[in-house]
C-alpha cells in the first residue's frame, strides 16, 4: 500500500502525519485520530471532537500545477483547518 503523508496546518501551527492506506480519502486516523491534542496552536480536545465529526464532509481537491497532492479545508469556529495529503511514494 502506498504511503501518504499529511501535512496539516491551523492557526499559524503544522503537525505531519503518515499512514500506509489504499488511497488518501477517509483515514482521518492518519492526520486526526493519532494527532495529540496540543500538537497544534489553540488546538484542543473540543475542536478535536468538532473536527471528527466534520472530517468526512467534503473532498479533498488536486493542488494545482503539483502531482499526487491533496488538498482539504475545513471550518473550525471559523478557522481555517488545511489538510495536504501527499503520495509519498515508498
Amino acid at each position: 500500500m502506498p504511503l501518504y503523508t499529511y501535512i496539516v496546518s491551523y492557526n499559524n501551527s503544522n503537525y505531519v502525519g503518515q499512514g500506509n492506506h489504499s488511497n488518501f480519502r477517509g483515514f482521518i486516523n492518519a492526520w486526526c485520530n493519532e494527532m495529540p491534542n496540543d500538537a497544534l496552536k489553540g488546538f484542543n480536545s473540543s475542536l478535536k471532537k468538532q473536527l471528527v465529526k466534520k472530517a468526512y464532509h467534503g473532498e479533498f481537491l488536486p493542488v494545482p500545477n503539483r502531482n499526487n497532492v491533496w488538498k482539504k479545508v475545513i471550518d473550525l469556529n471559523g478557522k481555517e483547518f488545511v489538510i495536504h495529503a501527499v503520495d509519498t511514494k515508498k
